[in-house]
């Protein structure tokens, strides 16, 4: 379900900051010179599993810590991303409303500097529950939602189109599935907006093998994607891993993780995106900076 958190302004994070005692932590140059934004360069995020209570330690790792120092690397960029967009599993595991009030006092510092956040919904979000902690949250959804019960949306950049999809399928289950009625959607989609660059995100990894994991549609997804060359790549999370690949002409992006893995030689981390008209340039950062794959880039061409 995406969902735009849009940036608020620094009176309200100060005095919500203060109201709430919250104890965030005040980026250096939040309130220094304005910083400027560069509108070709995205970050991209996934399973950040925030708990209700920001000390709560699970499967070894701190998640909430982890992401308020993703927060504080991106807003040390200069120039700044010109969105941030979160590819699923945003809550530890069920998506409660502890979660997303802890993910909102998390993200504030972001919006504050004129930072929007994009959101899929991954298998252990709940859609109520995240709307209702959101209520300053622009809907833009861009089909009504009672027709497949599910909400997709356009981000529109200077070089390509964010198709944002809902692969959530049932909350804390394992495997995703977008629907007949939603591969319909973006079949239309595209076809309407073929002249436009499309870069697709969802939760879910495209999964050929059916191990009921992955994507439960991948066929029909994938059938629906291959032919219209307007579609250059797929990010998505869920397997708490980098890796750049591809299908037949059709580049494949899995956003790492921030935090337990499941392949212990994988980073924890986020990756930029800088977007060009032919292309795009990928960088990894890990929250680990001594790992071996902190900084490593991917130089993607975009299918012709």
């Amino acid at each position: 379900m995406p969902i735009h958190l849009p940036p608020i302004n620094r009176r309200d994070f100060l005095s919500g900051t203060v109201a709430a005692g919250a104890g965030l932590l005040l980026p250096r140059n939040l309130l220094a010179e304005e910083t400027t934004t560069d509108p070709n360069l995205w970050v991209l995020m996934a399973d950040v599993h925030v708990p209700a209570d920001r000390e709560k330690i699970h499967r070894g790792i701190q998640p909430a810590k982890n992401l308020a120092l993703a927060i504080e690397r991106i807003l040390a960029f200069a120039p700044r991303p010109a969105g941030m967009i979160v590819a699923g599993d945003v809550a530890i595991d069920y998506g409660e409303a502890g979660d997303y009030a802890t993910l909102g006092a998390l993200l504030k510092p972001l919006r504050a500097a004129g930072v929007p956040v994009h959101f899929a919904l991954g298998n252990h979000d709940n859609r109520k529950r995240f709307l209702a902690a959101f209520p300053d949250a622009e809907r833009a959804a861009a089909v009504e939602p009672q027709k497949f019960n599910k909400f997709v949306s356009i981000v529109e950049a200077p070089q390509a189109d964010w198709i944002l999809l809902d692969s959530l399928s049932l909350p804390d289950g394992v495997p995703g599935r977008m629907g007949k009625a939603e591969l319909q959607w973006l079949a239309e989609t595209l076809d309407a907006r073929a002249d436009r660059p499309a870069l697709l995100v969802a939760h879910h990894n495209p999964d050929r093998n059916m191990k009921a994991q992955g994507l439960l549609d991948t066929a029909e997804f994938l059938a629906a994607v291959l032919p219209r060359k307007q579609v250059k790549a797929y990010f998505y999370g869920h397997t708490h891993a980098w890796n750049v690949s591809r299908e037949d002409d059709l580049r494949l992006v899995n956003v790492p993780g921030n935090v337990w893995l499941f392949d212990k030689t994988q980073p924890r981390g986020f990756l930029t995106a800088r977007l060009q008209p032919a292309g795009a340039n990928i960088q990894l950062h890990s929250l680990d900076p001594t790992h071996s794959k902190h900084g490593e880039r991917a130089a993607l061409k975009w299918r012709a």
